[in-house]
């Protein structure tokens, strides 16, 4: 099981589980839980989700806190207002 699909009908949770080779079936079963309707045309699920821990995955569990040396970009440096001469401010 590496592929689980979770929803909730009704207030109630509910899953279905899937291979790793099955993300496409996956995908395809989570959409269809979004499409669901009632006889009243209201939808019959809310909050589904994909959620996958592939057992080929190469990259490190987690998150981690160093960044690559040559790493400088902030979230501070995009854009802003506009300068005092009305320039835009640039991404760079």
């Amino acid at each position: 099981m590496s592929i689980v699909v979770y929803w909730l009908s009704q207030g109630r949770p509910h899953c279905e589980t899937f291979s790793d080779d099955q993300l496409l079936a996956a995908l395809a079963f989570s959409e269809a839980r979004r499409k669901d309707k009632d006889a009243q045309g209201m939808a019959l699920n809310s909050h589904v989700v994909t959620h996958s821990e592939l057992g080929d995955c190469v990259s490190k569990p987690g998150v981690s806190d160093e960044l690559p040396p040559d790493y400088s970009w902030t979230k501070s440096h995009r854009g802003g207002p506009p300068a005092p001469d009305g320039e835009p401010k640039t991404l760079a």
